[in-house]
């Protein structure tokens, strides 16, 4: 196994541990009825080192960051994972 391919798997572990604590976190609170509460990258680093964000001129780069910043985190970690096993298999044919 390559660091790239322990890293994905990493990623996609935590990803699927934060995915249940999130689950078991809605159905606890809620006392049944699921209320589903999603953990941004925003909610984990305080916004203020996100205003740069804000201060980019509209575009595709600043609609992608914004995107990217305010998605579920469970998400964000499984696509890294994705990524990084994508990288893995293009590195390995080098």
């Amino acid at each position: 196994m390559t660091k790239l391919t322990i890293a994905g798997l990493v990623s996609w572990f935590i990803g699927g541990l934060l995915f249940g604590f999130q689950a078991l976190e809605a159905v606890v609170r809620s006392q049944g009825d699921l209320a589903w509460k999603n953990l941004t990258l925003m909610d984990v680093i305080n916004k203020n080192h996100f205003d740069w964000i804000a201060g980019m001129p509209e575009g595709i780069v600043h609609i992608t960051l914004q995107y990217i910043v305010t998605m579920p985190l469970y998400i964000l970690l499984f696509c890294i994972g994705a990524l990084l096993f994508i990288l893995n298999a293009f590195m390995s044919k080098l």
